[in-house]
């Protein structure tokens, strides 16, 4: 919706241009990003592993398991460092004053994580699982893909030199993607299990618990709203073709994601129930989508 918006305003901003037969011009760069470290925050609705079925015949029978508000309290996180990639943009604009300028512009950002990290910071019923439980707990961010609608505003400082600086502020929409990866193994050994103490079938749960994997990946997505900052220098080769040298910080707002499913749940479908009536979903969450962007671009005008 917010897409279809913005892009319902790029139309307009090239319609008046044309009619009131202004100047306008055409852009295209290229550059690279670089995002901030990320910490992406991840909440499910599973239960203890004491309430899972597959796990403890007898989970219906312990109490709490079969109350509301599942997932309450608990969490984790993983963090990965700051990454690069690349980054494309066409741009529509004219100019309303000698100095002031207004533009459209699209732009394709794919910035490369590549990085497995441990995940961390546990909270309720998966500290356990995670402090003491787990082999391995690994969560994998691989790549972010971004496309912004932006509307800019600029002004330019002309001089008498060959390079006229401007400044630019704008808002954005952002279709944002994060390829997203997990992996979670427990213990071989029932020994290291400390789950179901207290149960009076523990060993029987220690054993079906040891040597289980919760895995899955998912490509997570949602819609921004942020605004955006820009520098820059514009130098003309010609009557009608510039090149401009710009950098452009970006902050697109909270990043969160749909529910969505892992491919295993303690080795078997990621559901609590034999019955299949407490399917497991997790959410992510991450405030850290700043980008910084530097780019060059050709700038051609009309008429």
């Amino acid at each position: 919706m917010r897409i279809a918006l913005l892009t319902g305003l790029l139309v307009t901003l090239s319609t008046c241009a044309i009619q009131a037969n202004a100047q306008f011009y055409y852009g295209v760069s290229l550059g690279l990003n670089q995002s901030a470290d990320v910490t992406v925050k991840s909440r499910s609705n599973d239960r203890s592993s004491v309430c899972d079925e597959y796990i403890n015949p007898r989970a219906l029978d312990v109490p709490g398991c079969t109350s509301s508000g599942r997932g309450s309290g608990d969490g984790w996180q993983a963090n990965f460092d700051s990454a690069r990639g690349l980054s494309g943009e066409l741009e529509l604009g004219y100019r309303l004053l000698e100095k002031t300028r207004i533009s459209g512009v699209y732009s394709y950002e794919i910035t490369d994580f590549d990085q497995t990290v441990s995940s961390s910071d546990a909270s309720g019923v998966d500290f356990d699982k995670i402090s003491n439980e787990l082999a391995i707990g690994e969560e994998t961010l691989s790549s972010v893909r971004t496309h912004k609608m932006q509307l800019n505003v600029y002004r330019d400082w002309p001089n008498n030199t060959l390079w006229t600086p401007f400044v630019g502020v704008g808002i954005l929409f952002a279709d944002v993607s994060k390829k997203f990866s997990w992996h979670w193994e427990r213990s071989s050994d029932p020994d290291d299990i400390s789950t179901g103490v207290g149960q009076p079938n523990v060993d029987e749960i220690r054993r079906n618990l040891a040597g289980t994997i919760s895995s899955g990946r998912s490509e997570l997505s949602d819609q921004l709203l942020g605004y955006t900052l820009i520098l820059g220098l514009n130098r003309k080769l010609s009557r009608r073709v510039s090149i401009d040298l710009k950098s452009q910080w970006s902050d697109l707002g909270t990043f969160q994601s749909e529910a969505y499913d892992g491919e295993t749940l303690r080795s078997h479908i990621p559901n609590l129930r034999l019955d299949q009536s407490e399917p497991v979903q997790t959410w992510s969450d991450s405030d850290d989508t700043n980008r910084l962007t530097t780019s060059v671009a050709i700038r051609v005008s009309f008429p």
